[in-house]
């Protein structure tokens, strides 16, 4: 489940510049067809499921988080290995906030047996989950309640029902949509709703948001998620406003924005569980917009394609000359490595070696515990108090301070050998250079001290 959690984190946290450039690039799309910021927020939406991408020199990203790695096709700020890294830092190319969080992060104990960084990564993972569930719960029970307030729904012409049940217009159902409509409306008013209705049906709006919605409950606690959830429904709303626009003339301008907000004075609680929703929200916005809207010049809208091209092409790619075998990945794969010997456990070992150390570990493993192996290393006594790691290019020799509880200490040294195998840094080589050699701490603090930080 950590794996889960941090997979979504790294996404979330890309998705968060996206969101930001959206929300900028927005702003110079004010003249524009809103139909180009509604595209836009795919590139949010893309970066939120996708936990990978293909790397380009054209990415955008590069200019925002140039010293983020992105192995195995995906942008990593958070380790998948933190909580056994001896000192757990992040990078979310913010030198800043890299100081601030990194700072506050537990660094690991080695006399424990589980860092304090996986506890914390435990719990998030945790609470990560049952917001999910409990966001799903809501969703579906308001849906629920909705579906009972319409059964009484009567037929009116092909997917149109009316309500007396009902203060706004709406589309709801999945597979065959169905538009509901106040009781009383009149033909003017019908006309606009109907069209706004009907160009959500015809976009497939009513899967898009609620898809968006299911997205965002992966991704709930991220602020950034929310905020850009409601400006992709005000432009989706807007846009459909300037297709009703479009077809109806500009004549429609003052009786569209009447019914619009006769439908918000009118407007009871929202409709819990609605993916779509005539007056849903931003009123005020909309009517301005219908109010203001004038046919876009030829010279605007092929300018707003080019920039959203750009602009899609530009983030979702991930940037290029980035990837895992970066200067200082081997040095995290170190610590990785060490802190598993640290914690007796070898899945963090396993997942990064090559393929052929792969069998080799197993048939250590079976070779120390039989066919019926596990991934348990090191040994009780002595255990691992310290290790240090001296970096050689792509070879890392690690030792470790072992300890007895007489106690007596003891060095123990590996050598590492990293290369790239499938476009990732893996463990090509592993040996012990040496094994228990005595080490005369004499019950010195210092001693133990200088070693440690020597």
């Amino acid at each position: 489940m950590i794996a889960w959690f941090t997979a979504i984190l790294n996404m979330s946290i890309t998705a968060s510049y996206v969101a930001v450039a959206v929300i900028i690039v927005r702003l110079f799309l004010r003249k524009a067809p809103r139909t180009f910021s509604y595209i836009l927020w795919a590139a949010v939406l893309i970066r939120l499921i996708l936990p990978v991408s293909y790397c380009s020199g054209l990415s955008l990203l590069s200019l925002l988080v140039p010293n983020v790695q992105t192995g195995s096709g995906a942008m990593e700020y958070v380790s998948g290995q933190i909580g056994l890294m001896n000192t757990p830092a992040i990078n979310i190319g913010t030198d800043i906030v890299n100081q601030v969080v990194n700072a506050s992060l537990p660094p690991a104990t080695p006399a424990g047996s589980v860092n304090s960084m996986q506890i914390i990564m435990e719990l998030a993972a945790i609470v990560w989950l049952v917001g999910i569930v409990l966001l799903l719960g809501y969703s579906v029970i308001s849906y629920l309640k909705l579906l009972d307030r319409v059964r009484t729904a009567t037929l009116v012409d092909g997917p149109v029902f009316e309500s007396d049940r009902v203060t706004t217009p709406f589309v709801y159902g999945f597979i065959r949509p169905r538009i509901v409509i106040p009781i009383g409306l009149r033909d003017n008013e019908l006309t606009y709703i109907l069209e706004h209705e009907l160009t959500h049906v015809r976009r497939r709006d009513y899967l898009i948001k609620p898809f968006a919605f299911l997205v965002l409950t992966l991704h709930w606690f991220n602020p950034l998620m929310w905020i850009s959830f409601m400006l992709m429904s005000k432009d989706m709303e807007m846009s459909c406003d300037e297709s009703v626009l479009r077809k109806l003339g500009n004549g429609a301008k003052a009786g569209y924005s009447r019914s619009l907000l006769a439908f918000s004075v009118k407007r009871g609680r929202p409709l819990s569980g609605s993916p779509l929703a005539f007056g849903e929200s931003s009123i005020h916005a909309r009517i301005n917009n219908i109010l203001n809207y004038k046919k876009p010049k030829v010279g605007a809208v092929a300018a707003a394609c080019v920039i959203s091209v750009i602009f899609m092409v530009g983030f979702t790619a991930n940037p290029a000359g980035k990837q895992e075998g970066s200067v200082d990945q081997p040095g995290k794969l170190a610590s990785v490595w060490a802190n598993a010997l640290v914690s007796r456990d070898g899945h963090p070992r396993y997942k990064m070696m090559s393929a052929a150390m792969k069998e080799q570990f197993k048939q250590e493993q079976i070779a120390r515990s039989g066919r019926d192996w596990n991934y348990n290393i090191g040994v009780s006594s002595p255990w691992v108090v310290d290790y240090k790691i001296h970096m050689e290019g792509h070879t890392a020799r690690i030792t470790y301070l072992t300890q007895t509880s007489e106690p007596a200490h003891y060095q123990t040294e590996e050598s590492l050998t990293f290369r790239v195998e499938d476009g990732k840094l893996v463990v090509a080589e592993y040996h012990t250079v040496y094994e228990d050699r005595p080490f005369n701490a004499e019950a010195s603090i210092s001693a133990f001290n200088s070693w440690v930080k020597g």
